[in-house]
């Protein structure tokens, strides 16, 4: 529930989403710069959908799903479940404190710590949360989640987390 009231926060993107809402968005107009800059939130959060035509519809079944873990990865830690919808990582954090707490919990639920994987394998895992696995593997690797052979061929799970 919080993420959704935060994307509603911002003045300018509640009027998007009530004109949305209102069915009184020309589609040249949701085009716009000023109205995608803030439909990516509003998509994100599971307000509004794009239909298989092209137009937007706000879906109002999203205040009606239970708020909390049901919505999450099984085992996310409460304070990150904002981050999730559907079983799925809905945003990587850009706090680097928060950011690392999430990559921390993905990392200890994807990967096995005895395990070499490919980068295959590694994307494959990532997939599973994320369509971002590059930027996911990226941040576990500077975070020193991951530990990258010097030749770039297998990762594993580094043995302590910061």
């Amino acid at each position: 529930m919080d993420q959704l009231l935060a994307a509603l926060a911002d003045p300018e993107r509640l009027r998007l989403y009530a004109r949305i809402v209102l069915d009184d968005l020309p589609p040249r107009e949701a085009d716009s710069p000023a109205a995608r800059k803030h439909l990516g939130r509003l998509l994100a959060a599971g307000l509004v959908e794009r239909l298989p035509g092209g137009s937007l519809r706000a879906d109002p079944a999203v205040f009606r799903r239970a708020p909390g873990l049901a919505d999450a990865h099984p085992t996310v830690p409460r304070r990150l479940t904002g981050f999730f919808a559907h079983g799925r990582l809905t945003a990587i954090p850009v706090r680097p404190v928060v950011r690392h707490e999430l990559l921390v919990h993905l990392t200890d639920t994807l990967f096995d710590a005895d395990r070499a994987y490919s980068e295959r394998e590694v994307n494959e895992a990532f997939r599973t949360v994320h369509d971002d696995t590059a930027a996911l593997r990226r941040y576990c690797v500077i975070d020193g989640l991951l530990e990258r052979d010097s030749d770039g061929s297998s990762y594993r799970r580094a043995a302590v987390h910061a």
